[in-house]
């Protein structure tokens, strides 16, 4: 609403738009935790997580691919790997964890998140795309198998199995009107399309990741909050590579 005061965009449509986008994240949130919950025995679930929680980000690839503006669509993931080391300190901070955050797997965390990041800031550098492409690949290969452990839980779940399908289905479907419902707040506020992806949706779409990790934090779960966090940036970056190769 602050960006259609200073824009001269329609308040009202801004207030019904914002309204529809904290909607979704919740929807998101519950959908996410049910994931959690179903999965929780399951080995590296921080892993998991982290290809689960990109299902916005795939989305918005996706459409931009489909309507043929695939910067946009590209603009969403990469705006994504700023932020999901911004919600992993959020979320520590919130459930009071980071202190351990900052004491495990220090030197791979920074690692992975200031090269994920560096990624991003060479793409928009004007470098060649296909140079670009092969950096990013051997970067993101060499991450993800030497990406650290997690720790196991032998808790049973409270729910039975089946529950996972409906969750990423409504997930899916969340991160799929997540995309245009941002565009449409940004058009109400007069916001260019391409800083609506980069940071509004780029923020918007971590927010699976925000809710993961606070539940895996709650959970005493350090290592799998991080791996969710160190996963879904490498996949965020296999998501803009796939964009590159429809450029190229």
């Amino acid at each position: 609403m602050s960006f259609a005061a200073m824009n001269g965009g329609d308040l009202v449509m801004a207030l019904v738009s914002s309204m529809g986008v904290i909607l979704l994240m919740t929807i998101i949130g519950i959908s996410i935790e049910i994931t959690i919950e179903v999965l929780r025995r399951i080995r590296a679930v921080g892993t998991v997580l982290g290809f689960i929680t990109n299902g916005p980000e795939a989305v918005v690839l996706v459409v931009g691919i489909a309507t043929g503006d695939i910067l946009f669509g590209v603009s969403t993931p990469l705006g994504s790997n700023i932020m999901n080391p911004v919600m992993l300190l959020l979320a520590a901070v919130v459930s009071g964890a980071l202190l351990m955050v900052v004491r495990t797997n220090t030197v791979y965390a920074v690692s992975c998140i200031a090269c994920s990041i560096a990624l991003v800031a060479l793409f928009y550098l004007d470098f060649s795309y296909g140079l670009w492409f092969f950096v990013a690949l051997v970067v993101t290969v060499f991450f993800f198998f030497t990406r650290p452990g997690e720790e196991e839980d032998d808790t049973p779940s409270s729910l039975p199995l089946w529950a996972v399908f409906p969750a990423l289905v409504v997930l899916t479907v969340a991160g799929y009107y997540l995309d245009p419902m941002v565009e449409f707040a940004g058009d109400i506020s007069n916001v260019p399309k391409g800083a609506v992806g980069f940071f509004a949706l780029a923020a918007l779409s971590s927010w699976p990741e925000f809710k993961s990790c606070l539940v895996l934090f709650r959970e005493g779960r350090v290592r799998a909050a991080g791996s969710n966090i160190f996963v879904s940036n490498i996949t965020n970056m296999w998501l803009a590579m796939i964009g590159v190769l429809f450029l190229l």
